[in-house]
C-alpha cells in the first residue's frame, strides 16, 4: 500500500513542476539564417532592443524563444546587409507549441496551462528558419 502512495506523490508532484511542453521543448531553439546572396551581414536584435548576434550568413544561431517573465514571449529584429545591396529587415516571429495546448490537457493540467509553461517559456517555439531576399541597389 506504501508503494502506491509513493507512486500517487510522485504523479502528483511531476504533474505540479512539469507540464507538457516544458517536457518537450526547452526555451531556446536552434534557428538557421540564411541569404539570397553569399556573406551577407547580419544583426540579431532582441525585442528590448538589445544586440545578440552579429555575424555572417549562412549561420545558426541558438536564440531563447522567451524573454524573462510570465507569458513573454521573444521576439526578434534582423538587420541584413551587404555592399552593392539593400539594407533588410526581418522579424522572427514566435508561435505557440502544439505541445502547450495537447499535452497540457493530457498531462499538465491548468498548472501547466497557467504556470509551468508559460513561466518557463517553454510555451514558444521560433519561426523554424529565416531566409533573407537581399535586392540590389540601383544605381
Amino acid at each position: 500500500m506504501k508503494k502506491y502512495i509513493v507512486f500517487a506523490f510522485i504523479g502528483v508532484l511531476t504533474s505540479l513542476i512539469c507540464s507538457c511542453a516544458t517536457i518537450m521543448r526547452d526555451n531556446s531553439q536552434p534557428i538557421p539564417f540564411d541569404a539570397s546572396t553569399d556573406k551577407v551581414n547580419i544583426k540579431i536584435l532582441n525585442k528590448a532592443g538589445v544586440t545578440v548576434f552579429e555575424g555572417q550568413t549562412p549561420t545558426t544561431i541558438n536564440l531563447k524563444t522567451s524573454a524573462s517573465g510570465y507569458f513573454n514571449p521573444e521576439k526578434y529584429t534582423v538587420i541584413a546587409s551587404k555592399d552593392g545591396y539593400k539594407t533588410t529587415t526581418t522579424v522572427v516571429d514566435w508561435h505557440i507549441s502544439g505541445w502547450y495546448y495537447a499535452g497540457n490537457l493530457v498531462f499538465g493540467g491548468l498548472i501547466g496551462y497557467l504556470i509551468v509553461d508559460p513561466i518557463s517559456g517553454d510555451m514558444y517555439y521560433m519561426d523554424e528558419n529565416v531566409h533573407i531576399n537581399m535586392e540590389k541597389e540601383r544605381k
